[in-house]
C-alpha cells in the first residue's frame, strides 16, 4: 500500500508538471501569435504606405523613372530637386523646399498662360497633350523674330536710299530756288527801271507839244510790251519755283511713304464674337451671343483668320448667317469658306454694322450699282442707309469727329461741257453741267474731310465683305 501511494503522488506531481509547462506553452504561443499579427499588420501598413508612393510596377523600375538618386538622398529627394530644377530654368527663380510638387507645376502653367495672355495675338502657341509646348512656341517664336529683324533691315535699306535721294533732291532745289529768286530780283529790278523811264516819258509827254506827243506814247507803248514781257518771264519762273517745290513735296511723300502709318481700318476688324464650338459635318457654328446681346435670325458675320494681317479689300475667309438665336448663345450656317484655310475656334467674328453694345455711326455717299448692271440706282445710297439702320447702326447728317465708318459710292458722273449748240437746244444743259460739277466737288471734299478726321472709308464690296453678306447680296 505505501508503494502505491509513492506511485499515486508521483503520477500528481508529473501530471501538475504536464498542466503548468502545458499552460506555460499555450501563452507563448499566444504570445507569439500576436506578435505575429502585430507584425503582419505592420506589414501591411508598411506595403500601403509604400504604394502610396509608388505602384508596384513604378517600384521595380524606380531607377528607370527617376535615375540613380543623387550622393545622400533618396529616389524622392533626387524627384524633388529635378522639380526645383526645372523650376529654376523656366521661372528663373528659387523655389521653397516647402511648396509641394503639384504647387511648383500649377505655377509654371499658370506662368505660361499669363504670358501668353500678355503677349496676345503676337504669341503663336505650338500645343502639345498638356496645353503650351513651351520649347516649341519659343522655336516659332525665334522664327518670327528673325523674319522681322529681317524686314526691319530691308526697310532700313529703303529708308536710308529715299533719305539720300530727298538730301540730294533737296540740295538741288534750293540751288534752283536761290537762283530762280536771283532772276525774280533781277526782273523786278528791271522792271522798276521800266517804270522810272515811264514816269520820266510820261512828265516828258505832259510838258512837251503836240508834235512830241505821239512819239512819246509810241516810245511808251513799246516799253510797256517789253514791261508785258518781263511780267510774262516773271511768272513762269514763278511756275517753274511752284515745279521745284511741288517735287520736294512729293519726295516728302516718299520720305513719309516708308513709315508705318495706323490702320484707322483696324476698328471695323474689331470682334463682335466668340466661337464656341465647330461642326463641319452639319455646317454649322455656335457663337457665344444670343437674344441677351440683340442678336436675330439672317444675322450675318465675316471670319477672319487671327494669324494674318487685316485684307485691304476687307474679304474674310468665310461668311455665316444666324438661323438659331437662344438666350446666351446663337447657332449660324456656314454659307462660304476655305478647305485650304477652315475656320478655327480662335478666328475673329465680326460684323461692320451690328455691336452687341453700342451703335456705330455711318455716312453714305456717292452712287451705288447694287444689281450689277453697270448702272447705278437712284435709290442705291437711300437702301444702304435703310440697311444700315435695320441692322443697328445709326446714320448721320454730315462726317463728324463721332462718325466711325463712311460708306462711299462710285463719284457722281462728271458731265461734259455743252457746246453752244447743245445749249440753244436745250436750254438747262449748261446748268446740268454745273450741278455735275458741284456734286463732283461736294463727293471730292467729303473724301478729304474723311482722311483730315482719319475715319475709314469702305467701297460697296468692302461693305458686303465687312458684313459677311456679299455672298447673300450677290445671291439676292
Amino acid at each position: 500500500m505505501a508503494v502505491r501511494a509513492g506511485q499515486s503522488n508521483a503520477m500528481k506531481i508529473a501530471l501538475v508538471t504536464f498542466v503548468i509547462l502545458f499552460l506555460i506553452a499555450a501563452a507563448l504561443a499566444v504570445i507569439f501569435y500576436l506578435q505575429v499579427e502585430e507584425y503582419r499588420g505592420a506589414e501591411v501598413a508598411a506595403r500601403a504606405d509604400l504604394a502610396k508612393f509608388a505602384a508596384p510596377a513604378e517600384q521595380t523600375a524606380i531607377t528607370r523613372i527617376v535615375g540613380k538618386p543623387e550622393a545622400g538622398k533618396s529616389y524622392l529627394g533626387t524627384l524633388n530637386g529635378l522639380f526645383n530644377q526645372l523650376v529654376r530654368i523656366i521661372l528663373g527663380v528659387e523655389p521653397d523646399e516647402n511648396t509641394p510638387a503639384t504647387v511648383k507645376v500649377n505655377t509654371i502653367a499658370l506662368a505660361v498662360n499669363e504670358l501668353q495672355e500678355t503677349l496676345g495675338p503676337d504669341l503663336n502657341p505650338a500645343y502639345g497633350p498638356n496645353g503650351i509646348a513651351l520649347i516649341q512656341t519659343i522655336a516659332e517664336l525665334k522664327k518670327t523674330l528673325d523674319l522681322a529683324r529681317q524686314e526691319k533691315e530691308t526697310l532700313n535699306q529703303q529708308y536710308q536710299q529715299l533719305h539720300t535721294d530727298f538730301t540730294l533732291a533737296a540740295q538741288q532745289a534750293l540751288i534752283r530756288e536761290e537762283k530762280l529768286r536771283q532772276e525774280a530780283l533781277l526782273y523786278q529790278q528791271n522792271a522798276n527801271e521800266i517804270q522810272a523811264r515811264y514816269d520820266q516819258l510820261k512828265k516828258e509827254m505832259e510838258m512837251s507839244a503836240d508834235q512830241q506827243l505821239q512819239t512819246l506814247r509810241n516810245r511808251l507803248e513799246e516799253e510797256q510790251a517789253k514791261l508785258r514781257q518781263k511780267q510774262l518771264e516773271l511768272v513762269e519762273t514763278q511756275e517753274k519755283l511752284a515745279q521745284t517745290e511741288a517735287a520736294l513735296r512729293e519726295a516728302m511723300k516718299k520720305i513719309e511713304g516708308i513709315k508705318p502709318k495706323p490702320n484707322v481700318a483696324a476698328a471695323a476688324f474689331k470682334p463682335d464674337a466668340k466661337i464656341l464650338q465647330i461642326d463641319f459635318q452639319k455646317g454649322v457654328l455656335y457663337l457665344n451671343v444670343g437674344m441677351e446681346d440683340h442678336v436675330y435670325r439672317g444675322l450675318t458675320f465675316a471670319v477672319y483668320d487671327r494669324n494674318a494681317p487685316l485684307p485691304d479689300d476687307g474679304k474674310g475667309k468665310a461668311e455665316i448667317e444666324v438661323f438659331q438665336v437662344s438666350q446666351n448663345v446663337c447657332a449660324a450656317r456656314i454659307l462660304t469658306s476655305s478647305v485650304k484655310n477652315p475656320i478655327v475656334l480662335d478666328d475673329i467674328v465680326a460684323n461692320l454694322i451690328w455691336d452687341p453694345k453700342t451703335s456705330n455711326h455711318f455716312y453714305v455717299a456717292g452712287e451705288f450699282d447694287l444689281n450689277g448692271d453697270g448702272f447705278p440706282e437712284d435709290d442705291g445710297a437711300e437702301r444702304i442707309r435703310d440697311m444700315i439702320l435695320r441692322w443697328g447702326g445709326t446714320m448721320d447728317e454730315e462726317i463728324t469727329v463721332n462718325t466711325d465708318f463712311i460708306i462711299m459710292g462710285d463719284p457722281p458722273r462728271r458731265l461734259l461741257p455743252p457746246s453752244q449748240a447743245e445749249i440753244d437746244r436745250n436750254p438747262t444743259a449748261q446748268q446740268r453741267y454745273e450741278e455735275s460739277l458741284a456734286r463732283a466737288a461736294q463727293y471730292d471734299a467729303l473724301v478729304q474731310k474723311a482722311e483730315v478726321l482719319s475715319i475709314p472709308i469702305f467701297n460697296l464690296k468692302q461693305f458686303y465683305y465687312l458684313l459677311g453678306y456679299e455672298t447673300l447680296a450677290s445671291r439676292n
